[in-house]
């Protein structure tokens, strides 16, 4: 498990993504509405999984009238200058 660097909200993202269940807990309890993203950087520098894994984990807690799952932009040159490459998954984004 590794932590976010210092001067970030201290998060832990272990490959299970234990965080969801509380903050869609948070996000209920308050009456509230909330996305939850996640993003590429999170899947490589700290260890979230992937896009995949994220939303196995949302799916277990989801409320859709409270939290919504987000996917964060991908860029096309990540924060390391390593160029990003996906594949198209989506019929309508070929």
């Amino acid at each position: 498990m590794r932590r976010k660097p210092a001067g970030t909200a201290g998060l832990q993202y272990p490959r299970t993504c234990p965080c969801l269940e509380p903050v869609v807990r948070a996000v209920v309890d308050q009456n509230s509405f909330a996305l939850i993203e996640t993003a590429r950087l999170e899947w490589h520098k700290f260890e979230a999984g992937g896009p995949e894994e994220v939303a196995s984990e949302f799916f277990r807690w989801q409320d859709p009238q409270h939290v919504r799952l987000h996917l964060d932009h991908v860029p096309v040159v990540d924060e390391d200058g390593q160029r990003i490459d996906l594949p198209r998954r989506h019929p309508a984004g070929n």
